[in-house]
């Protein structure tokens, strides 16, 4: 009876307590160590010529020879390259006949899935103690990938792993998706999701080995979205491992799953890695998971901890052998060949004649006992035939007729044609044909006798208002779009609306980004104010030209040079009216009564009271400098008039 318990469960540390010892469910008989038999090479004598893998002797070198080409011999050699005794010829032949050409490949046994094979790939180990009851538990939880299998590691594993430090950290990364976990004794104390968008919708992979592939970066806004995802993810990835740092060193064991390149340098890539690849405790998740959240973190962690007891070994090899496959005759599960072995005869099947059956169901008895007899007679037509030869009739091979196009197909089809020819002359830019096809169009109709034609203005009209893709654009917009300045004005002075709208809602003004083009349009404005609504045609109307623009610069310029001289006047004067005002405000009352005094005279009588020793002009109303006893209108002058008569000193 199978019981399942958890490694943390005082029931395993009972089991655990006493010595415990690797075993194998069941022994191959490839386990058991044949000694291989020794060949001695050939002696080099000339007399004797011999096989040493088959045993047989030769009577010539050609006899030899010729037994190196058989697949006898070949058969042999394989044999002894996997450790087996040869075969005979007559063993040979009798093994061919029964198993086919296969068995030339050496190899009595094909692989098979033993029960041991089963539990090595679900990445289990059998372990049983002293009281010979057998439990299994996933390898990973006790042994490193490449670490080899003691008793003695063994038990010191378990009891450090699952008694001592039951604290066990778990990490799951991929497709963008994070979950961690620190589970102690059976208790989550720490955990953490989070997912940022960095796979490739519809494709899978990640940005960053898109981009490594391609050798380049496109700079669509998802592409930036994943690659500043992917650096996002690796910043919360850090900080989380980071914060848990203290609690990871303390855990006796690191599972993780991180599927691909890009999520394994996340924990184990760059100069200062989150994992050390060294860690004796990291080990990957020996079963497959699904997407990264915390409830399956959850589960992975309970089947980690899971382990299977059984109370005999014949019962965990009756547990395990229900996972066998079933076995197959090797004769049906082996594919057929697509090639024919022509070395070896087709077997014989035994079918009874139909005339047999026919015999034995007719009821008639009188022709059981009628005898008849046998004329062979060989009749020749070919003579016949010669007459008829000319009256032969030869069958004709009817052609499929292929159907005829509708009209309106041939219409449509005649029109898409037409448009291509004028996109062209508008992607190159020429003048000249596109007034060539514009005469071509204006007289397409003069041979049809038609009731009802069209004026030439009209057809003129439909022609450069044409509408030429699927965008819905017309000639304008594609001149725009290209950049035809001469195309542009063209097109504008034979009737091309600007007001016109393609299916983005783009006027030929705002399809373009050209300065030039828009140049054209806002003077076709200017010169023909009243011919469209250029409010529709999104283009403004009050704009000026580059010549009046400078104009106006100019204009501006100057205005403000002479407010600027304005400004400096009046700056003066105020400058020269405050320069007064503080030498009055520094002269005595004395002379303060002096000076209005004689600012009085002088406004009644106007008469000059006071003139500069130096320059003579009038100081009437003003402050004069004194320079021993002489008065001066200004500083420039007394330092002009001492210059002239220094001063003696003696």
């Amino acid at each position: 009876m199978m019981e399942s318990t958890n490694i943390f469960d005082k029931k395993f540390q009972k089991l655990i307590d006493e010595t415990v010892k690797v075993i194998q469910l069941e022994k191959n008989d490839t386990d058991f160590k044949i000694e291989r038999p020794h060949f001695h090479a050939v002696k080099e004598e000339t007399e004797k010529l011999s096989c040493s893998y088959c045993k047989v002797k030769f009577d010539d070198l050609i006899q030899q020879r010729e037994h190196y080409k058989l697949d006898w011999h070949r058969y042999n050699l394989k044999q002894s390259l996997v450790s087996k005794q040869p075969i005979s010829e007559e063993e040979f032949f009798e093994k061919n006949d029964r198993d086919g050409v296969s068995s030339i490949s050496g190899s009595d046994s094909e692989k098979e899935d033993t029960i041991d094979t089963l539990a090595t790939a679900q990445g289990k180990i059998f372990l049983q103690n002293d009281s010979k009851t057998v439990f299994s538990l996933y390898r990973c939880l006790i042994l490193e990938k490449k670490e080899e299998i003691t008793e003695k590691n063994i038990h010191y594993r378990l009891k450090e792993t699952c008694i001592n430090n039951t604290q066990w950290c778990i990490l799951m990364l991929g497709g963008g998706h994070f979950a961690g976990a620190i589970f102690q004794n059976n208790a989550p104390i720490l955990h953490k999701t989070f997912h940022c968008y960095t796979v490739r919708a519809g494709q899978g992979g990640s940005q960053s080995s898109r981009d490594g592939r391609s050798n380049s970066q496109p700079k669509s806004a998802g592409a930036s979205l994943r690659r500043y995802n992917e650096q996002a993810l690796i910043q919360h990835v850090k900080g989380i491992v980071e914060v848990w740092s203290e609690e990871i060193k303390k855990c006796s064991l690191i599972s993780y799953r991180a599927s691909g390149p890009y999520n394994r340098a996340v924990l184990f890539g760059g100069n200062a890695p989150l994992l050390d690849r060294a860690d004796p405790r990291l080990r990957t998740i020996p079963f497959s998971t699904r997407r990264a959240t915390y409830t399956e973190v959850q589960r992975v962690y309970n089947v980690l901890t899971s382990i299977q007891i059984y109370e005999s070994l014949d019962e965990a090899q009756l547990h395990f052998g229900k996972q066998k496959t079933p076995e197959t005759d090797p004769k049906k599960a082996r594919a057929k060949s697509a090639c024919i072995n022509r070395a070896k005869s087709r077997e014989r099947v035994d079918r009874p004649l139909p005339v047999e059956e026919l015999s034995d169901s007719s009821d008639c008895e009188d022709l059981n006992d009628s005898t008849y007899e046998i004329v062979e007679e060989t009749v020749d037509f070919k003579e016949l035939l010669e007459g008829l030869e000319d009256t032969r009739v030869f069958a004709k091979k009817s052609k499929k007729k292929k159907p005829k196009k509708s009209k309106a197909k041939k219409l449509r089809e005649k029109t898409e044609l037409y448009k291509k020819k004028i996109l062209d002359v508008l992607f190159q830019g020429n003048l000249v044909i596109l007034k060539e096809k514009l005469e071509e169009y204006l007289h397409k109709d003069q041979n049809e006798d038609n009731e009802e034609k069209p004026s030439p203005e009209q057809l003129k009209n439909d022609f450069f208002n044409e509408i030429l893709d699927d965008s819905g654009n017309s000639l304008l917009h594609v001149a725009a779009l290209n950049e035809h300045e001469e195309i542009m004005e063209y097109l504008l002075q034979n009737g091309a609306d600007p007001c016109r709208k393609n299916k983005n809602q783009h006027t030929a003004y705002t399809c373009t980004q050209s300065k030039e083009i828009r140049d054209v349009l806002r003077k076709f404005a200017r010169d023909n104010p009243e011919k469209y609504n250029y409010n529709k045609a999104q283009i403004p109307i009050n704009t000026l030209t580059e010549d009046e623009i400078a104009d106006k610069k100019r204009n501006q310029r100057k205005l403000k040079r002479e407010k600027e001289k304005e400004k400096k006047k009046e700056n003066e004067v105020k400058k020269k009216e405050q320069h007064e005002k503080d030498r009055f405000l520094q002269l005595s009352d004395r002379e303060k009564r002096a000076l209005a005094a004689e600012r009085r005279i002088l406004n009644q009588s106007g008469v000059v009271i006071s003139r500069c020793f130096l320059c003579a002009s009038d100081m009437s109303g003003k402050v004069p400098f004194e320079y021993l006893g002489n008065r001066f209108c200004s500083i420039d002058c007394l330092k002009a008039h001492r210059l002239q008569s220094p001063l003696v000193l003696s």
